[in-house]
């Protein structure tokens, strides 16, 4: 089928979607490929490859037909999934989701005359990186709810604006060349000791803030801060470097994560994980005068954290959530039975024949996103034979496709 022509939106949408791309590129997360190493596990994690590269597989695979980002886009048919707010979606739910719409969406795009493009493992990669990443980037703020939290909150007291205000601590003018919360975190995190001093001096409470709090501080300090300038760009944050930061900056004195650290503080592998970048610069904000009292009395000397060692860090605890725990592969073969799969295919030597479909014993290197490409690339023939057979395209849930994976990594076919 040809494919239906794109509409001026949906050729125009990178300038539409121009801030998405600085963080892709500027922004300092998941863009490389990583080997994350499990605490306590013989496992080792592949980070997918690079989400800047993910976000055009999204256009030229026609994605952006039914599906929009934050509003932006003609897609109406799908969810807009950049405001699907789970606050934790990692790479087996990704792949859950994918495969339990499919027939939805090769129905829709029947219905819509969009061509069905195949993806090569490197692609779906990509894709997914992509889709768990803008489940952490936020919509743009309100530069005027922005100037006006800054009243609220009390922040010119001590702060100047276009050098009127307070004198104690810098002007946040300068800070409009940050376009990231990342740094913000950052800076906030350098500054907080002598500001919590300054407000108890001043009787001052401390500020709380939410996400929504950062993006409008950012996108009004941001419109009045002057043009965006390269060296304070960020390079790609590293899961692998801010997992030796999380030890090296005494983190894990009080944190606990991948189930190693003490359990002072919240555990990160286990708490309600803030669902955005600003999220998380807010949470860092909010509890810093607890994590100083804490860190006082268990005498933890407190360590200057630069940006990009704060973008590794952010970029390690937001990775550590997309990888799910291994799966059982005695259950993913009982699922693999319960599910209809062995009618079609086989798994290694034994079990029962099914000649439809290949041996998927045979396959090498199996993961989530190497079934879920094969899945989306054969899926169609898939349902049309399920259909013949007269059964429907099975409904995962949980852990289903990880322990599916587990299973077929056990066996072993040369």
């Amino acid at each position: 089928m040809k494919r239906k022509e794109r509409t001026p939106t949906q050729r125009n949408i990178c300038p539409t979607l121009f801030f998405l791309l600085l963080f892709l590129f500027c922004g300092g997360l998941f863009f490389i490929p990583t080997v994350l190493s499990a605490v306590e596990r013989d496992v080792s994690f592949i980070f997918p490859d690079d989400a800047s590269r993910g976000w055009k597989l999204f256009l030229s695979k026609n994605c952006i037909h039914c599906h929009s980002i934050w509003g932006q886009g003609d897609g109406t048919i799908g969810p807009d999934l950049g405001r699907i707010h789970i606050s934790l979606l990692s790479e087996g739910q990704i792949a859950t989701n994918i495969v339990n719409h499919l027939p939805t969406m090769w129905e829709k795009m029947r219905e819509e005359s969009i061509r069905y493009e195949s993806i090569d493992e490197k692609e779906m990669g990509d894709l997914f990186s992509f889709l768990y990443f803008i489940r952490y980037v936020d919509e743009p703020g309100d530069p005027v709810q922005g100037k006006a939290l800054l009243a609220t909150k009390n922040c010119t007291t001590c702060h100047s604006i276009l050098g009127k205000g307070g004198s104690i601590g810098p002007d946040l003018t300068r800070w409009g060349v940050y376009i990231n919360p990342i740094v913000w975190a950052q800076k906030m995190w350098v500054h907080a000791p002598r500001m919590e001093e300054e407000m108890q001096k001043k009787k001052m409470s401390w500020p709380i803030l939410n996400a929504k709090d950062m993006v409008n501080l950012v996108a009004y300090i941001q419109s009045i801060g002057g043009k965006i300038q390269e060296e304070h760009h960020l390079e790609p944050g590293s899961p692998v470097e801010g997992r030796k930061l999380f030890k090296e900056k005494a983190c894990i004195e009080c944190h606990a994560v991948e189930g190693a650290g003490r359990h002072v503080g919240p555990d990160f592998g286990k708490i309600e994980f803030p669902r955005t970048l600003a999220g998380m610069a807010a949470l860092m904000w909010n509890h810093s005068p607890e994590m100083m009292r804490m860190m006082k009395v268990r005498r933890i000397p407190r360590k200057d954290i630069n940006p990009q060692e704060m973008a590794d860090l952010i970029a390690y605890l937001f990775a550590v959530r997309y990888f799910d725990p291994p799966g059982d592969p005695s259950r993913g073969e009982k699922t693999f039975e319960e599910k209809n799969c062995v009618i079609c295919h086989t798994v290694g030597s034994g079990g029962r024949a099914g000649t439809i479909g290949p041996n998927l014993g045979r396959l090498s290197k199996t993961s989530v996103i190497t079934l879920t490409q094969s899945i989306w690339n054969h899926g169609p023939q898939m349902m049309k034979k399920m259909r013949d057979y007269g059964f429907s395209w099975p409904v995962l849930h949980g852990s289903d496709i990880n322990d599916i994976v587990s299973y077929l990594q056990s066996v072993n076919v040369k």
